[in-house]
Formats: structure tokens, sequence, C-alpha cells
């Protein structure tokens, strides 16, 4: 009947989802009733096993306290003795474990039933004491098994337990060992092994007799009995009528709540819906986002490996993307990634699939295509992109795409090596000039030397983190004889993975190229002004300093300045002891911004050294223009001049001009005593290089 009315038009929708939710709530009720009495049972079991383990700690320490205050007590004085046969013997106290027996006798029978316990031992000296039982037997063969022959320390004993039916009751038993621990007990216990009524009752048992005994083997044990049906029929009688109170209150109560809300339930699957689909999409540009694109590129991998065929993943990167942001706005940054997703997605039909996997990139899986073919393909799309004109407030914006193809082949391993290639790709077609398509290919030298680069980007980040960055120090003296001015150049260097040395020219490129300067540099001055605080160039003369190079990409950052202000502060150092060395390259990355700062560190009696002077094509321009204190000739004009009459004359013009403006020189790679010689004779202010000092590592004091 009840089946003939859901099948009639009048039951309506509300109702069946009323009928299914108490229906479900009734067997979870059921489900939840027989769940709680489990649970019921559980906890009576866990208590009741607590409170064995209180009885059985407290006879232990009782039978303890008696030994060691009673009978040491009693030996000491000199007024008594222990003994098995107290009862008929004058000034007589019971042994320890006839002090156990007739306690555990007296304390069982005060519990009223709660429990029951009594001293237990394969070994024992009266046959109301012994293994009488079969959980008794089990039991102790378990604790014999934790028990060792030569014991130096006490024995983390695990108590035995079960619960079962015992002498008509369900009860718990427990043993737990009551191990030899007084040097007393055990000598007792050896001399009793030697009593000939003991060894016949060993015989008896058979079982060898005259065992010694050593402090802390399994002596005997504390066996205790709670009975636990008295407490679950207790138990049972108070939560019983209460849990199906609960559990009928619930039923009722939600199935009318169910009534009520019945409407939103359909909303609720639309809303579920709503965010299944914005978990894989992009909610700006309504495009997959990288959670779908990744899936996907799974799944091709998996087709290129099972069936040999050829697909395609790209990398799209917009160019000139940030000059849209920074002109109008990112309301418009917002429309024109709107745009291009409306262009690529005309582009590229099923089963290809573009996402935005983040800001201006794009993702491009092409299916069943060589790279051939997804290298036509992806140079129409650049085309598409470039010939698209974006016009805001009277600015036209003419955007391009650099686009990164690695093929999808039986040869690939996974998602994310899959990804970096093709980033890196696409991170190679924008620095060969944007607006263009690049193939990965493993044997391109090109992208091996980017890809080594890539990782030591990461490997930088890491030692940047982990206070990795090593900073040495090298001499630079006076050529002049006699005099003892002594200043030092910081140098740079990374301790690697593997404990390993890393020379700057291995990483540098790598920090150049991924805009790492900055924080290389910060990290760099941070320790070589902590050593200046610290007091650690100890021979530096009374107007020496430390000379510390300085990149264009730091340069260029308009809060660099605030930066190296706020590390002078932070270590207290004398500026006047700072020397910042610049090359002609970060000279000329922002020279309003290089002026800004040289102005505002000159204000603090900062000097500045112009490097490698003589290799660029303007360094004389940059010399009058930038207020330098010292001129480093570069070390390609000295290593030679002793045979080179051309570096020879090029050194002493480069010497003559600096002095001509008041600057004083600096020859870098001097490597000899003839070149010192040499440039003493030219007049060059200043010599660094091996000859003066190999670079040493700078250590700090933790």
């Amino acid at each position: 009947m009840l089946q003939s009315r859901l099948n009639t038009p009048s039951f309506s929708q509300t109702t069946k989802i009323v009928f299914l939710v108490g229906l479900l709530l009734l067997v979870v009720g059921v489900s939840g009733y027989f769940v709680m009495i489990k649970s019921e049972n559980t906890i009576i079991r866990n208590q009741a096993l607590s409170v064995a383990e209180i009885v059985a700690r407290q006879a232990s320490a009782a039978r303890s306290v008696y030994t060691m205050q009673i009978l040491d007590k009693v030996k000491k004085d000199e007024i008594g003795f222990s003994d098995r046969d107290y009862h008929n013997k004058h000034g007589a106290l019971p042994i320890p474990a006839q002090f156990l027996k007739s306690m555990a006798t007296k304390a069982s029978e005060d519990a009223d039933g709660l429990y029951k316990y009594r001293a237990v031992s394969k070994w024992n000296l009266d046959n109301n004491q012994d293994l009488n039982n079969d959980f008794l037997k089990d039991a102790w063969s378990q604790l014999e098994q934790q028990d060792q022959a030569n014991p130096t320390k006490a024995i983390d004993w695990k108590p035995i337990h079960r619960v079962e039916k015992f002498e008509g009751k369900e009860t718990l038993l427990y043993l737990k060992a009551d191990p030899a621990t007084q040097v007393s007990c055990v000598s007792c216990h050896n001399e009793y092994e030697k009593n000939p009524d003991i060894l016949k009752r060993r015989a008896s048992q058979n079982t060898v007799g005259g065992k010694v005994w050593k402090q802390h083997q399994l002596l005997g044990a504390i066996f205790v009995q709670i009975p636990v049906d008295e407490m679950h029929a207790i138990a049972s009688k108070n939560s019983k009528f209460t849990i199906l109170w609960i559990l009928s209150s619930l039923i009722i109560g939600l199935s009318g709540l169910a009534y009520f809300f019945s409407r939103d339930l359909v909303k609720a699957k639309g809303v579920t819906k709503l965010l299944f689909w914005q978990a894989k999409h992009d909610t700006l540009t309504k495009l997959p986002n990288r959670l779908s694109f990744e899936e996907k590129a799974r799944s091709l991998i998996s087709d290129a490996k099972n069936n040999n065929n050829t697909h395609a993943m790209c990398f799209l990167d917009l160019d000139q993307f940030k000059l849209v942001n920074d002109t109008c706005g990112h309301a418009t940054g917002d429309e024109l990634l709107c745009r291009i997703s409306d262009e690529l997605q005309k582009e590229l039909v099923k089963p290809d699939l573009v996402a935005r996997l983040g800001g201006d990139e794009f993702g491009i899986l092409l299916t069943n295509r060589t790279v051939k073919e997804a290298e036509s393909k992806t140079r129409k799309i650049c085309k598409i992109i470039k010939n698209y004109h974006f016009v805001k407030d009277e600015h036209l914006f003419d955007i391009g795409a650099s686009i990164g193809v690695v093929a999808i082949n039986k040869d690939s391993m996974n998602v994310d090596q899959l990804m970096r290639c093709a980033d890196l790709a696409c991170y190679m077609a924008k620095d060969e000039g944007r607006n263009r398509v690049q193939i990965y290919r493993e044997n391109d030298e090109i992208l091996n030397l980017r890809k080594v680069e890539m990782k030591w980007v990461s490997g930088i980040s890491r030692a940047l983190k982990e206070n990795r960055i090593l900073i040495y120090s090298q001499k630079i003296v006076a050529i002049e004889a006699g005099s003892n001015y002594t200043h030092h150049e910081i140098l740079v260097r990374l301790l690697g993975d593997n404990g390993e040395i890393v020379q700057p020219n291995t990483f540098i490129p790598a920090a150049e190229r991924y805009n790492l300067m900055k924080k290389l540099d910060l990290a760099i001055i941070d320790r070589a002004f902590s050593a200046l605080s610290n007091k650690y160039f100890t021979d530096l003369s009374n107007d020496g300093f430390i000379s510390i190079n300085l990149s264009g990409q730091s340069l260029s950052e308009a809060d660099f300045l605030v930066m190296v202000k706020y590390l002078m502060m932070k270590h207290r150092i004398n500026p006047a002891q700072v020397c910042f060395e610049i090359t002609e390259s970060a000279a000329i990355a922002n020279q309003d911004l290089v002026k800004s700062f040289m102005k505002e560190m000159k204000k603090l009696n900062v000097k500045f050294a112009l490097d490698d002077f003589g290799t660029g094509l303007s360094s004389l321009t940059y010399l009058k223009e930038f207020p330098v204190d010292y001129l480093k000739i570069d070390g390609s004009f000295i290593k030679d001049i002793l045979t080179d009459s051309v570096d020879r004359t090029l050194v002493e013009a480069i010497n003559d001009l600096a002095h001509t403006m008041g600057l004083k020189t600096v020859a870098e790679y001097v490597e000899s005593k003839e070149i010192l010689n040499l440039l003493n004779i030219i007049d060059v202010d200043y010599a660094q290089g091996y000859f003066i000092q190999k670079p040493t590592e700078v250590v700090l004091k933790s």
C-alpha cells in the first residue's frame, strides 16, 4: 500500500523528502542505539580495567611498605623477626607474602562484591595461592615470556586481562606481575627453596627444585576479579530509556525540519553543482583552471603511454600585460584577460583545452598533434593575439604572446615535469624577443642552461631561507712602501645542499636572470655589517673600510635605499667604514635611482668604487657623472701587464686619469711580486689579488 502511495501523483516531492529523511533518521537512530550500547560496554570494561590496575598497584605498594617500614625496622631494632609460621612463634611477624595474603582476604571481604584479589604464584608457598584455573595458567605463561634471565633493572611488565564467564558471572580477570623487588625477599625465597618440604613439593609439580631467584624476576602476581555484569545491568537501566527518548526526539524533530527545508535541498543541489564547477574553473574568464588542466594532462600522458599517441602541452604568457594594468588599472587588465580568453576559445575546439593557470598565464593542451602541428597551431595563436588591438580610454595596446611547447609522448614522465619544461620554453620565448613560439627539446643547449638556472632559483631561495649564504673577504693593501693601510672586499659563496662551497659564477647568473639579486645583496650586506659591528676586521686601518658589490637589479629597486639604511641602524655601524662597488652595467640599469642612492649614501660618508673600469664602452661618461672615490682597474689588464705593452699603457692611462680627477686606483688580479713592483712604479695606489691574500671565509660567532 505504501508503495502504491509513493507512485501516485498526489505524493508530493516534499513528502517524499520528509519520508526519506525520517527513514534515514530511523536507520541512523537504531544504528546509533547499538553503537552507544557497544560504546557503553567498552567504557564499562575500561573502567573495570582501571579499577583492577588500582587494586593491583595498591596491593603491591602495601606489601612494599610493610616490607620496608615494618620488617626492616623490626630487624634493625632486633625486637622480632619475620617467619612463615608466625602463628606458632612468639614475637614473629608474617613474611610479606603472608601479609599480602591476609590483606587481600580482608580487602576482598570488605569490597562488598566490587572486586576480589589474591596473590598467586607458580612457585607459591601455600596451596591456596596456586594457579588453580585456566585463565591463571594461561596468563602466567604470558608473564613468564616477559621475564628475563639476568635483569639489571625493573622489567616493564604488561598485565594480562580478559572478560569471560567466571564463577557464574561475566568477570574481568586481571593478572599483574608482583616481582621480587626487595633483596631481602629474594634472599628469603631462595632460602625456602632449599627446604626439604619445598623440594618435595617441587618434585610433585614436576618442577626442578632449588631455583635461585634474582632481583626483579617473576616471583608472584596479583590476581584481580571484577564482576562487570552488575555494572552492565545498572548502566543499561539508567541509559536505555534516555537513549531511546533522545533518538525519538531527534527523528520527530528533524523530520519536521526536513519538511520546511525541503525546498532548500533543491537549491542546495544547484549550489553544489556551482561549487563543483567553480572548483575546476577560473571565475574571471570562465575557462578551466589549473586543476582541470592537470587532470586533462594526466589523461593525455596515460593515452600517450598506452596507445603511443603524441599530444602537446603549451604555456602562453601575454607580453606587455603589466603595461595595461599599470596604465589603466587591474579592472582593465581583467577585461583584457576575458577578451583574450574568448579569442583562444574561438581558435580551439574539443578535445583541445585552454585553461587559465593564473595571472596572465594560459595553458593549452592539443590532442593528437605532432610537435610540428602544435608549433603551427601556436604560431597562428600568436598571430591572432598580436593582431588583436585592445583600446581602452583612448589607449591603444598591442598585446603579444610568448608560447612554450613541449611534446606529450610515451617518454613523458609526469605532469609536473611537463609543466616545468613548457614553462621553461615559454620563458625562453620571452627571453628571445617575445611574441614567438619556443619548442622544448632535450638536446637544446640554451634550454638546458636555462633549466640549470631554474634549478638554481630554488637552490638560492633555500640557501637564503636556511642562512647558507656565506661571505668571504680579500685584503686590499696600499702599494706604497711602509704604508699599513688595509681594507677588505666582501665576496660571496653559497653552501650547497651537500655541504660543498659553490662559487658565485655558478649561481649569480641564475640570480640575475630570475630577479633574486636584491634578496642576495641584502643577505650579503646583512652578514657583512654584522661582521663589521662585531669587530671581525681587526686589521682595518684608521680610515679603512669594507667594500660590498651591488647589482644593477638592487639599485633599480626604489626601496633598496631604505633597506640598506635599516641594516646600518640594525647593526649600528659607522657608514664611513663602508664602500659600495658598482659596475658600469649596474650604473646604467636605472641612472636616476643609482644617482639618488649614491647621493643619500654620500651624505652618510659612504664611499663608492667603480668596478671593472676599462671594460665598458662608456666608462669615462659614468666616471664623470657618478661621484665615485675609487677606480678598480679590471684584472684583465693587470694579469698580463708584465708581457703586454698595450695593457701596461692602458693601466698607466687609467691611473693618470683617475689621479687627475682626484680618485684612488685599485689594481685587481695581482698574482705575483713582479706585478706588484711594476704597479708601484706606475704609481697605482692599492693592490688586490692572490699574491696579497686569497679569499677567506668570514666566520661569525653565534
